[in-house]
Parts: structure tokens; C-alpha cells; sequence
């Protein structure tokens, strides 16, 4: 049997986790079984992405759109999905073109899949994609907590969703490299606990609510740590204003948008996400993949990663019991630690690794395909 052609439609191709997800699964699926292409609506890829999967025998198609009233460019989709039989389409913007050209089209199977916390959506876009949803055969929701909020915000019916956890690269952040010398190369105090921060600097992130959290350590604890701010974003000058303001110039640093994230886990001992919202953000299990403690905060689908491995997580929005669950983390004997980074580690490789789930992509395609009428 010929191989299946699945085209998957995303706004732009990149290091953003959407990218990601698309661009893993088009790498590691089974050729003898799927034909994998990818249509970039927005952006041209960025990074090298389109170079990596051209060089990989799949077909890169961009459509360059400049704006939603831009309509000639989809003839090129159009044309491309005449021999498609699987549509997977990522993201609002792709949703909902694909949707409504894939039915035109009529594509054997359409699958959308979700990656914004459904709480982020405005009440209008929660409409247009209830009223789109009878056009996806499939829906997929990258947690199961925002898989509930699907179905009570967009009264979506239960068995038409289901969760798919984005998988990482495992080996790309288990490095092997001991600390101190993970430290030592990029340049950190190796007599410190490194925390670091690893996110865009934006509202969403609360990188604000850390900094208010470290003035609330105990002195002695704050005297033996170090944090890194990586990221950038328009709060960049905010907050370091607000570093001077406290008093934390010299335990903070800003390190802007780094490529070498695996190396920077490596050497921290903590990772660090305070945000007040999220939906299954990766650095959690790129965090756990390195061996690295985490404190978060219990919201989207971080308890779902966290659950099993009993790193502390907070509610949103306070700063004193962030303080309480890192002094917690820094206050515990090497065995404690231990025992839960082997936690992190397994739950990774069971649950958030690349191989798994690709396999459960595949495997959806697979169950999707057997209820086509031969």
C-alpha cells in the first residue's frame, strides 16, 4: 500500500513549540507508511527549520501571507492538498483556513490541534472554533486540563477530543555533563545553587513575581544562589529596573535569548516557572530531561507533569509561597533530590519524550484511517 500523504498547516516554522511538535513528527514518522509535508502560511522558517527537513526529503511549501485579507496565496494550498488524505492543521489562524479548505476540498481527514491555553482564547475566537469544530474529525489538546476546558468552553463532545502531550528531545538536554563543569563553561558561579528562568520576559511569565520571591528567601539561602533571567520580550527594561530596585543586582543576570538552553540547564540546580498561565510548557521537561529541580506554579497542565514527581508547585500570583517552595528545594538532602530527579527523569521518558509522542501521532492517524470505507 502507498504511503499516505498527511500535510500539516502551521503559521510559521521556527523554535516555538508549535514548530517543534510539527517538525518532530515530520522528521521521525513512518515513511513506508506516511508521506509527510508542511505548509507555512505566515512567516518564512526561521532558523534553518525548512533546510534541516528539505535535506530530510520533506517538502517545505510557503505561502508567505501578509494578511488575513491576502486570499490568492491559498491556490497554492489548494493545489497541494488535491492528493491529501490527512490534514493536521496547528494553531487558531491554521484551524481555521484549514478547516474550511480542507472540507472544500474534501480532504478524507481533518485533525486540529490546540496548543493556546483555552482560557487565553476571546470569547469570539471560542465561537468561530465552536462553530468550526463538526469540521475536524479529530481535535487534539496538548493537556488534559485544557482538554476539559475545550469541552466546556467550545461544548465539544468528549470522545471527538483527545490529549497528546508534546514530546521533547531527551538526549538533546540529558547532556552528561556533571554540573560543576557544566557551570564552569558558561561562566556561573560553581559555588552557587543556579535557578534559572527560562522564558519569554512577558506578562504571562511573572518573572516579576520571582524576583519579589528571592527578597523573601531566608538571607543565608539568597547568599548561596545565583539566577538567570533567559529570554527577552518587552519587559526586559521593567525588570531590570526592578533587580536594581531590590536590592538583587548581584545575584540576578540577564542572559536575553540564548540557542545553548541544554547547556544552561546543565548547569543550573533549579529551574524556575512562575507564571500565571500556561498550557504544557516543554522547558518543564527539558528541565526533568537535565536533571534539574523544579518549582512551579499549578496551573494548565504542569500538575499533570509535576504530579507524580513531587517537585513543589504553587497557585499563581504569590510571590510568598514561590519563596517557601524554592527554599524548600534548596533545603533538601542530596537523597530527597535524588530520588525525585530519577522521578523527573522516568516520567520524561515515559510521557514528554519525542519518541512517544510521535507514536501517538502516528497512532491516531493510523485508528483515523481504519474508519475510512475501503
Amino acid at each position: 500500500m502507498a504511503p499516505k500523504k498527511v500535510l500539516f498547516l502551521v503559521d510559521r516554522l521556527g523554535r516555538g513549540g508549535v514548530a517543534q511538535v510539527v517538525t518532530n513528527v515530520a522528521l521521525s514518522i513512518d515513511r513506508t507508511k506516511f508521506t509527510p509535508v508542511i505548509c507555512v502560511t505566515r512567516d518564512k522558517p526561521a532558523h534553518g527549520q525548512d533546510e534541516l527537513l528539505r535535506q530530510a526529503g520533506v517538502t517545505v511549501i510557503e505561502l508567505k501571507r501578509q494578511s488575513r485579507f491576502q486570499m490568492s496565496v491559498w491556490k497554492t494550498l489548494w493545489q497541494a492538498l488535491s492528493d491529501v488524505t490527512i490534514l493536521h492543521t496547528h494553531l487558531s489562524g491554521s484551524n481555521f483556513w484549514g478547516r474550511l479548505w480542507g472540507t472544500l476540498r474534501r480532504v478524507p481527514i481533518i485533525i486540529t490541534q490546540e496548543h493556546a491555553p483555552a482560557y487565553e482564547k476571546m470569547w469570539y475566537e471560542h465561537l468561530v472554533d465552536r462553530t468550526m469544530s463538526p469540521l475536524s474529525d479529530r481535535i487534539i489538546s496538548v493537556s488534559e486540563f485544557d482538554r476539559q476546558k475545550y469541552i466546556e468552553l467550545e461544548k465539544i463532545p468528549p470522545e471527538k477530543i483527545e490529549t497528546l502531550y508534546v514530546g521533547i528531545d531527551i538526549d538533546k538536554f540529558a547532556t552528561g555533563l556533571s554540573r560543576p563543569f557544566a557551570k564552569q563553561q558558561i561562566g556561573v558561579p560553581s559555588d552557587k545553587q543556579i535557578i534559572s528562568v527560562v522564558a519569554r520576559l512577558f506578562p504571562q511569565k511573572n518573572q516579576q513575581g520571582f524576583l519579589e520571591a528571592l527578597t523573601l528567601l531566608p538571607p543565608e539561602l539568597l547568599a548561596n544562589v545565583h539566577c538567570l533571567l533567559i529570554g527577552s520580550g518587552p519587559l526586559e527594561e521593567h525588570l531590570q529596573s526592578e533587580v536594581k530596585r531590590l536590592g538583587l543586582e548581584e545575584t540576578v543576570t540577564f542572559l536575553g535569548e540564548r540557542t545553548d538552553v541544554p547547556q544552561l540547564l546543565a548547569a543550573s540546580d533549579m529551574l524556575v516557572l512562575p507564571s500565571h498561565f500556561e498550557c504544557l510548557p516543554s522547558v518543564i521537561s527539558e528541565a526533568m530531561a537535565a536533571r534539574c529541580a523544579v518549582v512551579a506554579t499549578a496551573v494548565g497542565g504542569i500538575p499533570e507533569m509535576l504530579g507524580d514527581v513531587g517537585w513543589p508547585m504553587v497557585p499563581p500570583g504569590n510571590a510568598s509561597q514561590l519563596a517557601e517552595a524554592i527554599a524548600c528545594v534548596l533545603s533538601m538532602s542530596d537523597a530527597e533530590r535524588n530520588s525525585r530527579l530519577d522521578q523527573g527523569e522516568k516520567v520524561v521518558r515515559e510521557r514528554f519524550s519525542k519518541p512517544q509522542s510521535v507514536l501517538k501521532t502516528q497512532q491516531l492517524y493510523e485508528t483515523m484511517l481504519a474508519t475510512l470505507p475501503h
